[in-house]
């Protein structure tokens, strides 16, 4: 059994945080991706997610390319979405049936409740531990706000 860091980023925030988990703990790394794309423009995703998240649509996803069985822990990574889990991961959440998860959140000052959003999406996913991660907003160049030291730490736990 191992670890895997599985995400979703759009723009790659979350990604470039996924990628640093799994190279220092070793894990296997999958990306979460819609069947039908996100556009590349910021304010059309925006729209978008804006209109699934409130009406909670959820975007379904292309299968994962791992198999969830192998993996001991698994390390979910994901953007904040209007105050919640964007509407791909949600999907992937509502199928995969996990008994318990460790979650990461980047944000660009929208919080998350994990806790809540778990138990809203997977009230039989116990969350093991989180963390939330922010960067700043994407309208410019984005950029890490949690010090990269207080991350590892965090990784370290893990």
């Amino acid at each position: 059994m191992g670890k895997l860091v599985l995400y979703f980023s759009k723009f790659g925030n979350t990604e470039s945080i996924a990628r640093r988990i799994a190279e220092k703990t070793g894990a296997d790394i999958c990306k979460i991706e819609p069947i039908e794309p996100y556009p590349e423009n910021l304010q059309e995703v925006m729209e978008i997610g804006r209109n699934e998240t409130d009406n909670e649509i959820m975007r379904p996803i292309k299968q994962l390319e791992v198999d969830l069985s192998k993996y001991d822990k698994v390390i979910l990574g994901m953007p904040t979405w209007w105050y919640h889990t964007p509407p791909c991961v949600e999907s992937f959440l509502k199928n995969a049936a996990l008994e318990k998860i460790t979650v990461f959140v980047t944000n660009s000052g929208i919080p998350l409740n994990v806790d809540d959003e778990m138990k809203r999406i997977s009230p039989n996913t116990y969350v093991e531990s989180s963390e939330i991660i922010e960067f700043t907003p994407l309208v410019e160049p984005s950029r890490l706000v949690t010090p990269l030291e207080e991350i590892d730490a965090w990784i370290e736990t893990l």
